[in-house]
């Protein structure tokens, strides 16, 4: 990852952004680029003094903005800041992930959500439906010590052939970053499963094979990456709820979750599944969306 682009706001989303992106990048010696969007303006000259009180209002916000983002990464090297003029944040921040040669895009939550959880606003929303680079986000009220470097990356692994290849690509992420990479397969029970006439039993003889098959794709798995350094850990969450399965597995400080667009999406395009979603929603640490592979 040589490029990693933050969509900076002035606000709490905007530090949570900054916080992940530093930390993903303290080890890597990736460039990072801090973006602010602002509105475009005439590009040409206007008579109108409204016009330059409306431009000038425009740069002096930008300018603001981008020192309150500088004084937050004031000790970091290789940091660049700009402003793009744009018709909308998407299109600004999209367009500017292009115009940098950014391998990913990281952005901060919507304050709808809960406090540690992600939230997907509008603009990161319709990012990720454009954008054709892993798009990273930070759970609200997301902070870390200074100093903290990214642990590791775990990968969500549904065993579908579409998974291998979200596999490859969190293992190249994870090298380029100097990180471990662990698997995790999700099994996750319907609570509004009822038992047959023979009661429970046969649901947990279900479940046990399930984890069993999950456990043995894992290893398959890391069977055929053998010899890769540091060596990729497995494991299997389970849980009644999305948020049960998630707690119970460890994370480290500052893990990072990645998770794979679904087959449905758009190529080359990151498109959340169903499974995604909830899996994103229900996330104790920051989660990052890769882009489905041509």
């Amino acid at each position: 990852m040589k490029t990693c682009l933050v969509g900076y706001t002035p606000d709490y989303a905007g530090q949570e952004a900054l916080a992940l992106a530093r930390m993903m990048t303290a080890t890597s010696g990736s460039n990072l680029v801090v973006c602010t969007v602002v509105p475009e303006v005439w590009g040409h000259p206007s008579l109108a003094p409204v016009d330059k009180e409306y431009g000038d209002f425009l740069a002096q916000h930008a300018q603001a903005t981008l020192d309150k983002a500088r004084a937050q990464l004031a000790d970091v090297a290789n940091v660049r800041y700009i402003k793009f003029g744009a018709s909308s944040a998407t299109v600004g921040l999209t367009q500017a992930a292009k115009q940098e040669g950014a391998d990913i895009i990281v952005l901060g939550s919507s304050r709808d959500g809960s406090s540690g959880r992600l939230s997907v606003g509008g603009v990161a929303g319709e990012i990720m439906h454009l954008a054709e680079v892993p798009i990273a986000m930070a759970p609200r009220d997301f902070r870390v010590k200074l100093g903290t470097q990214l642990p590791r990356l775990t990968c969500a692994y549904s065993g579908s052939e579409e998974a291998s290849g979200t596999v490859l690509e969190a293992l190249g992420i994870a090298t380029e970053l100097g990180v471990s990479l662990r698997l995790v397969s999700f099994a996750v029970r319907d609570r509004q499963m009822y038992p047959s006439l023979i009661g429970y039993q046969a649901e947990k003889e279900v479940q046990a094979a399930w984890r069993e098959q999950a456990r043995v794709s894992l290893e398959r798995v890391c069977k055929q990456l053998a010899g890769h350094e540091p060596a990729i850990e497995i494991d299997v969450a389970e849980g009644e709820t999305w948020e049960d399965a998630l707690s119970s597995i460890e994370w480290e400080a500052g893990e990072v979750l990645a998770l794979g667009s679904s087959r449905m999406g758009v190529l080359q395009r990151v498109f959340l599944g169903s499974n995604a979603k909830k899996i994103m929603k229900a996330s104790p640490v920051p989660v990052m969306v890769l882009p489905r592979a041509s």
